[in-house]
């Protein structure tokens, strides 16, 4: 399977940054093709322009021209099959640089369009059968259920919609972690390797 996996911390000996390294190992080893976005290591620019704004329904060929920083990262949501998040969960949402990835690069005319006369999106990811969240969350269970999660709707639902009608999500999701042990990470750690492990 084609894998693009995304990664997003600004800090590269974070438990999330090990996770990211760990999973594109996994990846590797059960012999799918992978492609790694570091958004902070390669300085993604998150911020969605008055430009972008205003041409944001236009054609992607002179979005791409005006910003070719988004074209390695349109190009792999096109050729991967599976997409893996692995970020952390900050004010119940993705960090600001994901959530501006998602913002920029699911653009009109490759993650979605919207033929004239429709009131209704037509996907354009189909080739996309799976999506991974791999995430932390500093505070509990209850209180993100409390929070209505609303970082796990926008890739389970939001993102989901812009794929294959059968595509498939996984949340893995480690809460509590400000208080949590190292056994409780690593036990997090083997699950989220296991089921990278067995991805299909």
């Amino acid at each position: 399977m084609r894998v693009l996996v995304v990664h997003c911390h600004p800090d590269p000996g974070s438990f999330v940054s090990s996770l990211a390294g760990d999973a594109r190992r996994v990846l590797d080893q059960a012999g799918h093709e992978v492609r790694f976005l570091d958004l902070h290591g390669e300085g993604f620019d998150p911020v969605f322009t008055l430009h972008e704004r205003l041409n944001h329904t236009g054609p992607p060929a002179e979005k791409l021209a005006e910003f070719p920083g988004l074209r390695a990262s349109v190009e792999a949501l096109l050729w991967c099959e599976a997409v893996v998040f692995v970020y952390p969960t900050w004010w119940s949402g993705q960090p600001a640089m994901l959530k501006g990835w998602i913002d920029r690069v699911l653009m009109k005319g490759v993650a979605w369009d919207l033929p004239e006369g429709a009131d209704t999106l037509v996907p354009g990811l189909t080739n996309i059968r799976r999506i991974v969240a791999v995430t932390t969350h500093g505070s509990s269970k209850f209180v993100n259920a409390l929070e209505g999660e609303a970082g796990k709707r926008t890739l389970t639902r939001s993102v989901r919609l812009m794929c294959g009608f059968r595509c498939r999500t996984t949340w893995l999701a480690l809460y509590g972690l400000d208080t949590g042990s190292p056994a409780a990470r690593e036990r997090f750690r083997r699950r989220v390797m296991h089921r990278l492990a067995h991805l299909s």
